[in-house]
């Protein structure tokens, strides 16, 4: 007979070895193609291995509609799941061999084993991956290898609304979310549709680990479009997270008041498809970032974003500061990784720049930092400042700027001829193994004393 000693120590190490290691993955939401979006990847497999156990990662699809599809990847590939332990991962190309991969950011330095038409390799923390096929450009594959979810509200809940994993779910454009509920979107459903968060003095939460999609709808250019914006809201606050949002008709995301956004994944083909925004106080954190417009705009007080994976495609800036009007101040970004930069304009005043302003503003904007980027493939331009209106920018710093390759356009600093551009401050910003210097930048109408250059 077993005493009830031996048997707790046998319960104790049978818990603390299912806590240890465990994956979660999703179902395929439309596996008879009826929305007929093609979701699932013609193109790659995943599976996800761990304790020798092999689970097979539902891989997403969406092809551009874009009416210029030469400025953009033919498709986006990707595949989320969740996590906790030590796992290998492995890709599997459907149709054809893998010559070689690279797998950005490089600071996770992992070195893919390649063999005929698998490519594998380890991870043992929450990541955001791209990982780069040789020969496979036009359908770029991303991983989002996500902790295990926590606070997961109860489905009973009254104010909760919940759409279900394995479904297509029909909400059409701008479905009213009522003030202070909570939209949870599991893992493995797809709602198409936007949310549109109505005013009210409670956060409105949309979470989750499913995917929103306006696939096959025209886009909405034009600012009388902004409310057809994926999640919007007008005054009320926001908090978002765990989301994929994709193929949106205008922005991803934007709210007016304050917008607090963790670990969402943001894809975008249209022209004017830009990926945040939100009031003072907002933040983004721990995101991906692949829009075809402005990544992120710094058009309020006290906004963060930090720890962001950015694919910069041909349009839009990484972080932009103004687009005829707004005032940025006080704001920081912090650990932002570039993986790709898919820009190819042929220089002069453009809106790709690392850090950006076009339209200028009659508005104070100042006191922003970029800091501790890292542009695996090159960047554009460091520095992209136009302020052709009345208005002061100061203190613009960046900091700890790595540009693998090059910079593709020579940054530039332009005045108005009733603006003030003062103390801008770069410090320890390289191209390559050189130190960014003077040469580096075109200056018009700003006092070259202003711009303060060090690097060790």
């Amino acid at each position: 007979m077993w005493n009830s000693k031996f048997i707790w120590v046998v319960v104790f190490i049978l818990f603390a070895c299912a806590v240890e290691a465990q994956v979660k993955v999703y179902p395929d939401p439309d596996p008879q193609n009826k929305s007929g979006f093609n979701l699932k990847s013609a193109i790659f497999k995943v599976q996800v291995i761990q304790n020798g156990k092999a689970i097979e990662s539902f891989v997403y699809s969406s092809q551009t509609n874009f009416e210029k599809p030469e400025q953009l990847s033919d498709f986006n590939h990707w595949t989320t799941f969740e996590f906790h332990g030590k796992i290998e991962v492995c890709v599997t190309r459907l149709d054809g061999d893998i010559s070689s991969a690279n797998i950005y950011p490089t600071k996770h330095n992992i070195a893919p084993v390649v063999k005929k038409n698998k490519l594998r390799f380890s991870v043992d923390k929450p990541c955001k991956l791209f990982i780069d096929i040789a020969g496979m450009e036009e359908h770029p594959l991303f991983l989002f290898a996500d902790e295990m979810e926590q606070n997961i509200p109860s489905k009973k809940d009254k104010n909760v609304i919940w759409f279900e994993a394995g479904k297509v779910h029909n909400v059409g454009l701008q479905y009213k979310v009522p003030n202070g509920k909570t939209v949870y979107i599991e893992g493995g459903a797809v709602v198409w549709g936007t949310f549109w968060c109505n005013d009210g003095n409670k956060s409105t939460v949309i979470k989750g680990k499913g995917v929103i999609t306006t696939r096959s709808d025209e886009r909405k250019p034009g600012p009388t479009n902004i409310p057809f914006t994926t999640v919007y809201a007008v005054s009320t606050d926001m908090v978002i997270e765990g989301v994929t949002i994709t193929d949106p008709v205008k922005f991803c995301i934007l709210g007016r008041s304050k917008v607090e956004t963790k670990n969402v994944k943001l894809f975008a083909w249209y022209h004017q498809t830009d990926g945040w925004g939100g009031g003072d106080d907002s933040f983004i954190d721990d995101s991906f970032i692949k829009v075809f417009d402005d990544n992120v705009k710094l058009y309020g007080n006290n906004q963060q974003a930090t720890n962001l994976v950015i694919y910069q495609q041909h349009n839009g800036a990484p972080f932009q500061l103004s687009w005829g009007g707004q005032s940025g101040n006080n704001c920081i970004a912090d650990n932002i990784d570039i993986v790709k930069c898919w820009v190819n304009k042929k220089g002069g005043a453009g809106n790709s720049g690392l850090l950006n302003l076009r339209k200028g503003s009659d508005k104070f904007i100042g006191n922003i930092t970029i800091k501790n980027v890292r542009a695996d493939q090159g960047l554009y331009q460091l520095l992209g400042i136009g302020n052709d209106k009345k208005g002061v920018v100061s203190n613009l710093v960046l900091e700890n700027i790595f540009i693998n390759e090059k910079q593709s356009q020579l940054s530039y600093l332009e005045n108005g001829a009733s603006a003030k551009t003062t103390g801008i401050i770069l410090t320890n910003v390289k191209i390559g193994a050189a130190c960014f210097s003077a040469k580096d930048i075109s200056i018009q109408g700003v006092d070259p004393n202003e711009i303060k250059i060090a690097c060790q």
